[in-house]
């Protein structure tokens, strides 16, 4: 009796050690499972709001020096047949049947000639609040006459917007790209160091075998002990 109740004691720590392990191991993983998940999610919803306007900004190439610009005319148009870009539009994702047209001209420089061109309130020409509010860009920019600095597009130097900021985007693209990478990342690391064997497996050696005699020829003098 004696000898199984020292058995009994030995043996519950260890059960008990082992349970608290899975239970840590279970909790480890659903933790790891949820932040996997929500790097997919989030990289899905940031990068087509977020870091594909920003990245098309960049591909841009807009000047640093902001030129000098003047709205020409001002179109408001109705149907989806007229509406096939505006300077500005809340949603990007939706159709839309009613837009504002803004043709400006430009100069980079004092001595060089106007230019011909469209204003977008950014790359895409739409966006969603609080960043784009098309009230205020068309109020503050949509009447013939309004002089204000714009940047030309050196990719396409009929597009020019009002604001520009290299800085801004690369910091854009770097929030919403690197930082959920990184979570998943670390978050798939984990689950691999919990679950997987990620280390590769040595391959064992083959046992050496002894090196055989050589072989006596007929030739060969064999001495022998008396």
């Amino acid at each position: 009796m004696r000898g199984g109740s020292s058995e009994r004691l030995v043996v519950k720590p260890k059960k008990r050690r082992e349970n608290t392990r899975a239970r840590l191991t279970r909790y480890i993983t659903v933790m790891l499972a949820a932040l996997l998940g929500g790097g997919g999610s989030a990289l899905l919803f940031l990068v087509p709001l977020y870091a594909d306007p920003a990245l098309s900004a960049l591909a841009a190439d807009f000047d640093p020096v902001p030129a000098e610009c003047v709205t020409e005319r001002r179109d408001d148009r109705l149907g989806l047949d007229n509406c096939t870009w505006a300077s500005c539009r809340e949603g990007c994702t939706s159709d839309a049947y009613k837009c504002i047209q803004l043709h400006v001209k430009y100069r980079a420089a004092a001595a060089e000639a106007w230019r011909a061109a469209v204003l977008y309130v950014n790359i895409k020409g739409c966006g969603y609040p609080p960043i784009v509010n098309c009230e205020n860009f068309t109020m503050n920019y949509g009447y013939v006459g309004a002089r204000y600095p714009c940047y030309w597009s050196r990719a396409d130097t009929t597009v020019v917007v009002p604001r520009w900021s290299r800085g801004e985007q690369v910091a854009t693209v770097t929030r919403t790209l690197a930082i959920p990478l990184l979570v998943s990342g670390c978050a798939g690391i984990g689950l691999c160091a919990l679950h997987c064997e990620c280390r590769p497996r040595r391959r064992r050696r083959p046992p050496r075998r002894p090196p055989r005699l050589p072989s006596l020829g007929q030739d060969d003098a064999v001495y022998r002990l008396a």
